[in-house]
């Protein structure tokens, strides 16, 4: 199953699993998200299961880290005339992986780091208490 998601004016095509590059977020590493809106769901076949299917949907990912673009040189120059300028851009992105695709009304999953740590009982063993 995938999803078609709309984030910061660009359009993605979204499975369980991928990792993907947005413009910066502002939001922790390891931190669970929720990218809306859905444009689409559509099956492993390729057959598209409808904007009824797709309201209320989200796609839940994990923040992996935030990067920086390549180096781009921006430079501008008229002839004859002595005029020249460089510019440098380098743009900023947050990584992120997806982790499910929830129909609307499902809750975001849990964190996978504290679920690990819950069944081992690390955290108990760290000094922390139960409640």
């Amino acid at each position: 199953m995938y999803a078609i998601v709309q984030q910061g004016g660009h359009q993605y095509r979204l499975a369980p699993g991928d990792r993907f590059l947005v413009d910066r977020m502002a939001a922790e590493v390891g931190s669970m998200i929720a990218l809306e809106p859905v444009l689409l769901l559509g099956d492993a076949d390729g057959a598209g299961s409808g904007l009824d299917a797709a309201r209320g949907a989200r796609v839940a990912a994990v923040v992996v880290g935030h990067r920086l673009g390549r180096k781009l040189r921006v430079y501008k120059y008229k002839p004859k005339k002595r005029y020249r300028r460089t510019h440098g851009h380098r743009s900023r992105y947050t990584e992120l992986r997806v982790e499910a695709l929830l129909t609307a009304g499902q809750p975001l999953p849990g964190p996978a780091g504290a679920a690990e740590l819950q069944a081992t009982g690390a955290g108990v063993a760290a000094g922390e208490t139960e409640d």
